[in-house]
């Protein structure tokens, strides 16, 4: 499949399936040919970039409940849900969805994959990444999703992901300045990028109840500028240092550190007893 891939993955539930409708969104609204692919079971990844418009199944794909289905979105998108085309043992069905004539005649510019399963020591690229494209890790500022982008910095660092690299840190649905430290520490700790800091708006929430992306729905808002910002920041394509996951004991006390700092900004007492 032609196109510059982006792989968007990250924890369950940080908003990948919103960062990946929204940036397909930026990208078709400056211009360029944006395809989504979602692997979602529940079909519901390319939703939001189809605008809510109705999905068909793929033609000339065998009929049956693992069928991906299709639809044209925002500024042209062209939306697919592979479904369960992508579980376990259906390689063969991947590349078949990456080669589909429907896909190699809208020839994209843009692939968008919006992965479902989380970066760990089994981690894999959907059949079809050519040159095994570019990797944007979407994260919050909990821990939890924190050590998940660190399981994907060690993927990162395997032979496995030679000819992948990293289009940089993606921190989604940030409710503040400490939020934004906190994923900017962790970045500059493990030598990663933060390539956009999105914070919280309720607009995403009702653009998603649309059934829309935030650029279509509320297209002069800020978090859809700096959509806007982070399009136009991949497709100048500057190279990106790969980085360093940090070990396990250097993990737990980063984390700590960060709980101490909360911990004194909240209750006023700083480390040792002393009183703010």
């Amino acid at each position: 499949m032609a196109g510059k891939h982006f792989v968007i993955t990250g924890k369950s539930g940080v908003g990948k399936s919103m960062v990946a409708a929204n940036l397909g969104a930026a990208l078709a609204e400056a211009g360029h040919r944006v395809l989504l692919i979602g692997y979602d079971n529940h079909r519901s990844s390319a939703r939001n970039l189809s605008g809510g418009n109705n999905f068909a199944r793929l033609p000339g794909w065998p009929q049956g409940d693992d069928t991906p289905l299709y639809a044209r979105g925002y500024r042209g998108a062209l939306c697919l849900e592979a479904g369960t085309t992508v579980t376990a043992g259906k390689e063969a069905a991947e590349v078949a969805l990456a080669a589909h004539p429907l896909v190699a005649a809208y020839q994209p510019e843009y692939v968008l994959h919006d992965l479902p399963w989380e970066p760990g020591p089994g981690f894999r690229l959907p059949a079809g990444v050519d040159g095994g494209g570019v990797v944007l890790a979407v994260t919050s500022a909990d821990r939890c999703s924190l050590h998940v982008l660190n399981g994907l910095f060690a993927w990162l660092n395997t032979v496995a992901a030679a000819d992948t690299r990293l289009g940089g840190v993606v921190a989604n649905n940030l409710s503040g300045p400490l939020h934004e430290a906190i994923v900017s520490d962790f970045a500059g700790q493990t030598g990663a990028s933060v390539t956009a800091a999105l914070p919280h708006s309720i607009m995403v929430s009702v653009s998603d109840f649309y059934s829309q992306t935030l650029l279509q729905s509320a297209p002069f808002s800020h978090v859809s500028y700096a959509y806007r910002k982070l399009a136009r920041t991949l497709t100048e394509g500057g190279a990106q240092r790969r980085p360093r996951p940090l070990e396990e004991d250097a993990l737990k006390r980063w984390a700590t550190n960060w709980g101490d700092i909360i911990a004194e900004l909240e209750t006023g007492v700083v480390h040792g007893g002393l009183g703010i």
